[in-house]
């Protein structure tokens, strides 16, 4: 599988990603990416913080 097919994200990203040219097509892949790590990064730090509070339950006594 070509990088190109990982980064799109979704089948009407890839087929407008693969219609232009190679270096329009490496943008727009990389344009997804990044609007793809905020969320993420949201996620692992609830998580993170969800952890953390949650702590030992043997010490909650």
């Amino acid at each position: 599988m070509s990088w190109s097919a990982l980064a799109a994200q979704c089948v009407m990203c890839y087929r407008t990603a693969a219609a232009q040219q190679a270096e329009r097509s490496r943008v727009f892949n990389s344009g997804i990416v990044v609007l793809l790590l905020p969320p993420v990064l949201l996620l692992a730090g609830l998580l993170l913080l969800a952890w953390r509070k949650s702590g030992d339950p043997a010490t909650k006594r």
